[in-house]
């Protein structure tokens, strides 16, 4: 008799359990059931037409860096506005239909932002000015001290564009190193003043200037068959920032980040550099 009760009470006990194991994975098959899985996030394409508003320095580096952006994005279209950044800046406040803003100063990005249309400024770039002169260099111009000489024939940017202001900032910083009656004597040889630095080339190329200072980046390799630039020391020079941004109110906002993506990326990066640029990205 024991050994019958035992001989159940083993049975009842493997019987518990075959019910326990049924039971968990029933519930286990219900929760897996029942619970339906997480969907993995869509992320829209980037598509569309998007407008990049930049200083006209920019012009020859974006250009061709719209070309290859659109050939390795198919979906999307970059037009571009090149200008002076203060009518860049004027054209944005006034409305205009824009998507990123590129410019060539912090003077001329400020207003656009600080009227709560660029929520995050970034630089983009580095440049400095350099003397740049024909080919020809009729006048024997070597250095600052050169472009006061009498009979100098000069073109410069207006004061109102930042290469016209950083033209300034800079004879002013050459007068202020015992160079007395410099600015004078300087702009006493200036005949015209433009307001975008992509007017200067011509006017040097054809012979109607002896000299001017732009970016260093004005001159791309084309254009050193015609001009040659000198260097200006650091300590009379500038170093300009390009600050940028996306316009808040966007409507593509997919396909503009996409192009700062590239903009700052490694191809941009060094297609910037191959136009004398200084990109922030490859010194980050």
């Amino acid at each position: 008799m024991i050994w019958i009760s035992m001989k159940l009470t083993k049975t009842w006990i493997f019987a518990a359990l075959l019910v326990c194991v049924v039971l968990t994975m029933g519930m286990a098959g219900c929760i897996g059931t029942d619970t339906p899985a997480t969907p993995t996030p869509t992320v829209p394409e980037a598509s569309g037409e998007i407008t990049v508003f930049a200083a006209a320095s920019l012009t020859g580096v974006l250009t061709e860096m719209g070309k290859q952006f659109e050939a390795e994005n198919e979906n999307i279209k970059v037009s571009f506005n090149f200008a002076g950044s203060q009518t860049l800046k004027t054209q944005i406040l006034e409305g205009a239909d824009v998507d990123m803003y590129i410019s060539a100063n912090n003077a001329q990005f400020t207003p656009v932002a600080d009227a709560g249309m660029i929520s995050e400024k970034k630089i983009l770039l580095k440049n400095k000015l350099a003397i740049a002169v024909p080919k020809a260099n009729s006048k024997q111009i070597t250095d600052l001290a050169g472009m006061a000489n009498e009979g100098v024939v000069l073109v410069i940017g207006n004061k109102d564009v930042p290469f016209g202001q950083y033209t300034r900032d800079i004879i002013n910083k050459y007068q202020n190193d015992s160079h007395p009656g410099y600015v004078d004597a300087f702009m006493a040889n200036v005949v015209s003043e433009v307001d975008a630095v992509d007017k200067i080339k011509p006017v040097l190329i054809l012979g109607e200037a002896d000299a001017s200072l732009v970016y260093k980046s004005d001159i791309s390799k084309s254009d050193k068959d015609d001009i040659t630039l000198l260097e200006i020391p650091d300590q009379y020079n500038v170093i300009a920032d390009y600050p940028y941004g996306i316009i808040d109110a966007t409507k593509n906002k997919a396909a503009v980040e996409a192009w700062e993506a590239y903009l700052t990326g490694p191809a941009g990066t060094a297609l910037l550099i191959d136009y004398g640029f200084d990109p922030v990205a490859a010194t980050a």
